[in-house]
């Protein structure tokens, strides 16, 4: 918080690794979840979104928020994630393991820095021009560009399941 009593705005990138509750769930049925705590967040805590991209295990995450705090919006997303989990749980039996959801809601993912910048900008619908041709950078881009949880539709005219603001590019 600044002087003023705002929250500056900041941009926030995150890889968040979803631990074992991942391989209790469907693939389709995990990404339904995340996308739907991230939209909840992006409601109700004033996240947005700017690039996102949900794989197997990981969300890669690049957000900001003006008025509340980033970990602040994660616990709410973790919690969104938990009932997310609890009400598949409840409509498809049990799980393997026990589960701690809403109560331990850290156990549901690993937090690490977000540092490799094709990926983030590929997400977030910017160029990546190299003097030389990379063959990993063509492959990368083809295996984003072909996913269905990733903010790379919004930046490409088409809709994503998460709500990705995309109308101010100066991050």
């Amino acid at each position: 918080m600044n002087k003023n009593g705002t929250y500056e705005e900041k941009r926030y990138e995150q890889l968040l690794v979803m631990e074992s509750w991942c391989k209790e769930i469907e693939e389709e049925q995990r990404n339904i979840i995340i996308s739907e705590a991230l939209n909840y967040c992006s409601y109700y805590e004033n996240l947005e979104v700017l690039g996102y991209l949900i794989t197997k295990r990981r969300l890669f995450l690049i957000a900001r928020s003006r008025r509340v705090l980033f970990d602040k919006i994660l616990t709410v997303f973790y919690n969104q994630v938990a009932k997310g989990i609890a009400a598949y749980k409840k409509i498809n039996g049990g799980y393997k393991h026990e589960l701690v959801l809403v109560n331990d809601t850290h156990k549901l993912f690993r937090k690490y820095p977000f540092y490799n910048k094709y990926i983030q900008k590929i997400i977030i619908g910017q160029q990546i021009n190299l003097p030389y041709y990379d063959p990993h950078l063509v492959r990368l881009k083809d295996q984003i560009h072909n996913y269905n949880y990733c903010s790379a539709l919004d930046y490409a005219g088409g809709k994503s399941p998460v709500i990705v603001h995309i109308k101010s590019r100066k991050y």
